[in-house]
């Protein structure tokens, strides 16, 4: 699916996305660690392509329980992220979620190398546009 999403980024086309914010009961928001460019080895939120057949809310749970292991529910939506350039593959439009944990545990992939807690006072530099999308998810919450 990457190699289809950086061929359409190539070819001038929007390629969709969803990245997910992912907090636990005492409002920390986990981070994983890039495993793959661009990006690689810093720390950005969970998320992925959506794929042909699925709705974004699917997208952002299928891709949160294949980098790192945990089921989620979807609890809002926090924003959508259009800037151009906020990805150096291409222009790819980002649906950003809350989501909640239901189940699963933590693991480590390939695309999520490490993983971590952002304390709700702590402020870390993340790839992509991710600080924005944390601080507008802290300024304002999810609808």
């Amino acid at each position: 699916t990457a190699t289809f999403a950086a061929m359409f980024a190539e070819q001038g086309k929007v390629v969709l996305t969803v990245d997910a914010l992912i907090t636990d009961e005492v409002g920390r928001i986990l981070l994983i660690q890039r495993g793959h460019e661009p990006f690689q080895g810093s720390w950005v939120l969970p998320g992925g392509i959506v794929e042909v057949g699925e709705t974004v809310e699917q997208a952002c749970a299928r891709e949160v329980e294949e980098e790192v292991g945990l089921k989620v529910d979807v609890q809002g939506l926090v924003g959508v992220y259009s800037t151009p350039g906020r990805d150096p593959r291409g222009a790819f439009v980002s649906i950003a979620f809350h989501t909640s944990i239901v189940g699963g545990g933590l693991v480590t992939t390939d695309e999520a190398r490490a993983h971590r807690w952002l304390a709700p006072e702590e402020v870390l530099p993340l790839g992509f546009d991710h600080a924005r999308i944390v601080a507008d998810f802290r300024s304002y919450g999810a609808l």
